[in-house]
Formats: C-alpha cells, sequence, structure tokens
C-alpha cells in the first residue's frame, strides 16, 4: 500500500512538473493572444464576442482562457485559470494594442483621425459586385463546405480584372466594410512602406540598418535588403505551438521591434534566409526615426500609402511603445486589400501617381538565393514553383489561416481570399486559383 502511495504521489508529481516547464509558460502567450485579437475582433472588425470566441478564437488551448469585454472602456481582459492576466485596449485608427508592462498616459491619449475628404476617390461601384456566373461560381468555391465541422470559413473574396472589381462575396457577419485581419501579410505593406521612405531617402536597401544597438557589434553590418528579404542572421524561432521568439515578442514585449533587434547575430547578415516576424518589426519601428515626432509617424500609412490609393479603412495597430507592429496587425476590408495588390500590379503607380518607385518594386520581386524562389521583400514569390497554377511572375502577400493577395501580372489579375482556417493547407488555393483564372479569362 505504502509503494503504491508512493508511486502516485511520485507520478502526480512528474505530471504537476510537466504542465510546469511545458504548460505554465504557455499560459502568458495564451491570455495575450486572446486579450490582443478578441479585442481587435470587437473593436476593430465589429463582431460579437461569441462569434470571435468561437471562430477567432477556437483551436488550441485558447478555450481555456477567460476573457471579459469592456464595450464602454474599449478594452479586453483575459486570464488563464486566473493566471497570467492579459489587457488590451482599443484607440481610434490605431486599432487594438496589448498592454504588458506599459503605464504611459501619451501612449492612452494617442489616436489617428482619418480625413476621407483628402483620400483618392473610390474606383470601384459602392454596391457589391455579382460578376459573371463563371465567376461567381469560381469564387463560391472558396465558401462551399458543410455547415457542421467548417474548415475553410472563408470571410471575404475580391477579385480584380484589368483593374476592374468583378467578382466580390463575403462570408455570414460580414461584408465590404468589414475590417478583416491580414496577420502577415501586412509584412508587405511594412515593405511598401520601407519603400517610399527610400523614395523620400530616408535610406536605401545597400546600407547599413540605423538600428543604434546594432552599431557596436558585428550586427551592424546587417543592411536594409538583408531586413527585407529576411537574410539578418539574427537568432529567431518562429514557431507559434510553443514558446518561441516570435510568441514572446507578439505576446509579452511592449517594444516588439527593439526585442526583435537586440538578439544575438549566429549567421553572417545575407548568408542564410530565415522567415521572421521581427524583420518587419524592426523595419516598421527604425521607421520611427524619419518623423519629427510619433503622430507624424502614427499618421504616416494614411498619408503616404493609403490615403493616395483611397483604402479609407486601413488599420496597422502598435505596439506598447506606439511602434507599428509591422509583421502582424494589418486590418481592412478586402477590396482596401485588393487596393493594395493592384498597386503592387500597376508597378507601384495609381492613375499617374507614382507612389512607390518602379525599380523599387521590381526589385520586391527578385527573390533571395537562399529561399529557392519563394521569397523577396517581404512577398512570397513563385518562382520556386510552389504552385501549378499561379505563373513564374505571380507573387503574394500572404497571412496565417489562409490569408492571401495574390497578384498575376500574367493575366493583369490581383485575387484577394480571407478567412480563419486553421491549417492553412486546408485551404486549396492551387486548385481554387484555376477556376478563378479561367472565369477571368472569359470576362
Amino acid at each position: 500500500m505504502k509503494k503504491t502511495i508512493i508511486i502516485v504521489v511520485s507520478l502526480l508529481l512528474l505530471i504537476l512538473l510537466a504542465l510546469y516547464f511545458f504548460v505554465y509558460p504557455k499560459l502568458e502567450i495564451v491570455s495575450g493572444y486572446n486579450a490582443k485579437i478578441l479585442c481587435s475582433c470587437v473593436f476593430v472588425s465589429d463582431m460579437s464576442q461569441e462569434k470571435a470566441e468561437a471562430e477567432d478564437l477556437g483551436f488550441s488551448l485558447l478555450w481555456l482562457s477567460s476573457n471579459a469585454v469592456d464595450k464602454e472602456g474599449k478594452t479586453v481582459k483575459s486570464n488563464v485559470l486566473g493566471m497570467h492576466p492579459k489587457m488590451a485596449v482599443y484607440r481610434k485608427g490605431l486599432g487594438c494594442t496589448l498592454i504588458n508592462n506599459t503605464d504611459d498616459d501619451d501612449f492612452l491619449s494617442k489616436s489617428v483621425e482619418i480625413d476621407s475628404e483628402s483620400y483618392a476617390p473610390e474606383i470601384w461601384p459602392t454596391q457589391n459586385v455579382a460578376g459573371s456566373k463563371t465567376m461567381q461560381d469560381a469564387i463560391n468555391m472558396a465558401f462551399d463546405e458543410g455547415e457542421e465541422n467548417p474548415i475553410y470559413r472563408t470571410r471575404a473574396v475580391v477579385v480584380i480584372k484589368d483593374g476592374e472589381l468583378v467578382g466580390e462575396r463575403y462570408g455570414e457577419g460580414f461584408s465590404k466594410e468589414s475590417k478583416l485581419l491580414g496577420w502577415s501579410m501586412t509584412k508587405s505593406i511594412t515593405s511598401a512602406l520601407s519603400g517610399i521612405l527610400a523614395k523620400r531617402g530616408f535610406w536605401n536597401p545597400s546600407a547599413p540598418m540605423p538600428v543604434s544597438s546594432w552599431q557596436k557589434d558585428e550586427r551592424g553590418q546587417i543592411t536594409l535588403e538583408n531586413v527585407l528579404q529576411q537574410t539578418v542572421g539574427l537568432k529567431w524561432d518562429e514557431d507559434y505551438a510553443n514558446v518561441s521568439t516570435a510568441t514572446k515578442m507578439l505576446y509579452s514585449k511592449d517594444n516588439m521591434g527593439a526585442y526583435a533587434a537586440s538578439q544575438p547575430l549566429v549567421s553572417k547578415p545575407g548568408s542564410v534566409w530565415e522567415y521572421s516576424s521581427g524583420t518587419s518589426n524592426i523595419l516598421a519601428g527604425t521607421m520611427r526615426q524619419a518623423f519629427s515626432n510619433t503622430d507624424e509617424y502614427l499618421s504616416f500609412p494614411q498619408s503616404a500609402l493609403f490615403g493616395p490609393i483611397g483604402a479609407r479603412n486601413f488599420v496597422i495597430e502598435t505596439d506598447a511603445t506606439n511602434h507599428f507592429v509591422g509583421s502582424s496587425y494589418g486590418y481592412a476590408p478586402a477590396r482596401d486589400w485588393a487596393k493594395v495588390g493592384l498597386l503592387y500590379l500597376n508597378m507601384g503607380n495609381w492613375f499617374d501617381n507614382q507612389i512607390i518607385d518602379t525599380s523599387w518594386v521590381a526589385t520586391s520581386v527578385i527573390a533571395v538565393a537562399e529561399s529557392d524562389g519563394a521569397y523577396g521583400y517581404q512577398f512570397w514569390l513563385n518562382q520556386g514553383g510552389k504552385f501549378q497554377n499561379y505563373s513564374p511572375d505571380s507573387y503574394w502577400m500572404n497571412g496565417y489561416q489562409g490569408q492571401q493577395v495574390s497578384i498575376h501580372p500574367e493575366d493583369n489579375l490581383v485575387v484577394v481570399r480571407i478567412g480563419v482556417t486553421y491549417d492553412q493547407a486546408d485551404f486549396p488555393f492551387d486548385a481554387w486559383m484555376k477556376e478563378i483564372k479561367a472565369a477571368a479569362k472569359d470576362l
């Protein structure tokens, strides 16, 4: 009997130790993820708490958390069994920010006023566009699945052919006005903003990055192009199933860019390609140096990019130090995402307004040798033949859970798909694009 008790107690201790070392560290990430994403779902995307919890937070360990939404104070608090409480706060024009250690009143006072009257005029009809039957049938493939145990959870599809909106559809509860999360498609927005600053003379691809903490060691060799191409050589772990540098950055650090920049050098800059959300936040954080004050910096995406293309409803969220989360937190209606794709299709030109230099766009889609034809300046490329039904010159903005804005110069086509597909591989992008392209040729 005594031996049995010892065995049982020992097993319990082993279980508790395993929980402490392998599960407990993840709880901070769970709380942070839930607070931030739920806040944005409710206050940016205008979703109900119930729908957001069922769909956007309906996987992995996220169900363990308790969430409290304060509609009046525009905050969301989350914890897991009372542990690791986290809070996210909404600010007008800046969306939601996860608060870890900051209590800066200046942070809470910031907002961005959108002067939509100064934006470029709308180029597409204000009503929904149905498109041809063939095109609509192709679009519908992205939504066609059983109501029980859905996998795709497609929320929006927009198709642009020859600059015209030729078809669109939205999931239940969403519309052409819904601001939808692009996740890592935001990296491509950060690349575009980097190109605008290069046009202004703030930096150039071959020059070392102006990151002060790098100037005292070998990291001072890292160029802007290294950061854009994700060949910085910094230690990084882009793992979202475990506690990693990526998850620590997004859910436990107030200054995300500074945290990413603080990582040690493990390979020669330019020699190894490694996908890293840290690079995008280093870019976004360093951009702040181009502006005399925080307000100018926070208004920059609207004044320099979204306004000139008439993308009236874009929101790029910030971290708790008022630096844009250039890796992950861009929200916009599907039509606004499509406008960025169209800008790139037209080589940075918007109705005779050259917003991004043609040379920058062209260089953005030159593959990094170390990526086997898969990556450029924070855009994914098909030069390695990932997709059979995408042309070799096709490229795309790509985001977690199946977000994609694909740009097809050969077909003069832009296709947007936004959804919540827990395993991105479950959405048949290649087969679907074959049908979209076939329908586009019949227009």
